[in-house]
């Protein structure tokens, strides 16, 4: 008998399609890897992380024994190293040449393209990165560029099996490469983008050409993370026998009964409701609740800072000294990134905090300045992400019209539990409610209730 928290379990688990760098983009955006005797333009816009692409392709085939020389027409090597290792890339000087060039003439370029071709028939990588080939065509003409990557680089590649990696500058919102020769030489074409998506970009990696290998796909988004280049692909879904029947607290105990127990552990609650209906107040009770439990909790705002977080706290009697060590309180501006940058964070803060209860105010906060199909991108990423970890995730969205107004957005699509929360002002005197509107597989409660907030907390009333 399979077991989880110690009760027997059926599991459905969820694969996220997303790895960071070598392995995923050798196994499956160019499968089998680059074709040997090759050279790849690697071409971008400033900023789209052309060299830490290259770089990391490095890193990775030295890591498997490889030679590996890098041609920088760009910055000197104690630049490029102390750059990378922000990244946790680190070479070797064993099997790693970096070779520190720079342009000033034609006579002086024609000199320096003549050193690259003896320092690799000295050296003999398996994997030459020339950064970049843009230094050397905006210098020389067409067929001076044209003769050296098909006559003098290329056969020097193809001889002796190796890969070229060629980064090409590309100018903003410009569709060519540069002199529009090198993408008919080259064997590959890589191209990062921007893309705008409302008030944000999308970095995306194209690949138009690549011979001898199949692609499976010609588009993937990315993400620059601390941790190098992560690449997002559409969720694979993996299914077992296995799923958890374990709840979590709602941090309010009168809830907790109307929930049939809780919100299970690998769910998504929608809490609902008017500005000042209290919806960041039940997220202050769930997450500190399991905190107090002993248990990792997270809470994080896109509307306060953690000062705010930390006074309505304190409000409530909420000790945070007791708690600081399992609650982890993050605040992010929703103006600052794109919504996969977002959820890389997100997914980051998971998988070191490894939290069983994770609150997130607001998702209407993210709609307000993001692109529907990426934000809706970014919440089924999410769902997947707390499903397999077992996290049960709240977040709040903003309605107008009480319980006649119906959340529609891509996170309350998906959504497992859905409460909604308003308040009628009578005679002067402000009366709140609450409605179990849909708990998955749940026997919850389907009445009306009334519910105040006040310094004891949240008394839920029948």
């Amino acid at each position: 008998m399979i077991t989880r928290y110690g009760r027997p379990v059926h599991f459905i688990y969820f694969k996220l399609v997303e790895i960071i760098m070598l392995s995923y983009f050798y196994d499956q955006i160019i499968k089998g890897g680059f074709p040997p005797g090759s050279m790849i333009i690697i071409a971008g816009e400033p900023g789209t992380g052309k060299t830490i692409l290259a770089s990391t392709i490095v890193y990775e085939e030295l890591k498997k024994g490889k030679k590996a020389m890098y041609v920088s027409l760009n910055e000197p090597k104690e630049d490029y190293l102390s750059s990378l290792e922000k990244f946790g890339i680190k070479f070797s000087e064993e099997n790693f040449k970096f070779v520190d060039l720079f342009t000033v003439s034609k006579e002086a370029l024609v000199a320096q393209i003549e050193l690259i071709v003896k320092e690799f028939m000295e050296f003999k990588p398996d994997i030459l990165v020339i950064d970049s080939i843009t230094a050397i065509t905006s210098v020389m003409n067409p067929e001076y560029v044209r003769s050296f990557l098909h006559t003098s680089l290329g056969r020097l590649v193809k001889s002796t099996g190796a890969i070229a990696l060629l980064i090409a500058e590309k100018p903003m919102e410009h569709e060519g490469l540069g002199f529009g020769v090198e993408e008919f030489v080259v064997d590959g074409v890589i191209i990062l983008r921007y893309i705008k998506c409302g008030e944000h970009y999308r970095r995306v990696l194209e690949i138009p050409k690549m011979r001898k290998r199949k692609i499976k796909k010609p588009q993937y988004e990315y993400a620059i993370t601390e941790k190098g280049i992560v690449f997002f692909d559409i969720p694979e879904l993996e299914r077992f026998e296995e799923l958890t029947f374990e709840r979590v607290t709602t941090g309010i105990e009168k809830l907790d009964e109307l929930m049939d127990g809780g919100f299970y552990r690998g769910s998504i609650t929608i809490i609902a409701g008017h500005t000042g209906s209290g919806k960041t107040t039940f997220g202050l009770f769930f997450t500190y609740a399991n905190a107090l439990k002993g248990n990792k909790a997270m809470f994080i705002t896109f509307e306060e800072s953690v000062s705010n977080v930390l006074r309505a706290m304190k409000n409530y009697g909420m000790d945070y000294d007791k708690v600081k060590d399992k609650l982890i309180i993050k605040s992010l501006i929703p103006e600052a990134q794109s919504p996969v940058s977002f959820f890389v964070e997100i997914k980051d803060l998971i998988e070191s905090e490894k939290p069983i209860a994770l609150f997130i105010d607001s998702f209407s906060s993210l709609h307000e300045h993001m692109d529907k199909a990426e934000l809706d991108k970014m919440v089924r990423y999410l769902q997947i992400t707390v499903k397999k970890y077992g996290i049960a995730l709240c977040s709040t969205i903003n309605i107008k019209n009480g319980f006649n107004e119906l959340p529609t957005t891509g996170l309350s699509t998906l959504a497992d539990n859905i409460i909604l929360l308003t308040y009628d002002i009578v005679d002067n005197k402000l009366t709140r409610k609450l409605l179990v509107l849909k708990a998955r597989a749940s026997n919850h409660s389907r009445k009306v209730y009334t519910f105040e907030i006040s310094s004891r907390g949240v008394e839920i009333y029948d």
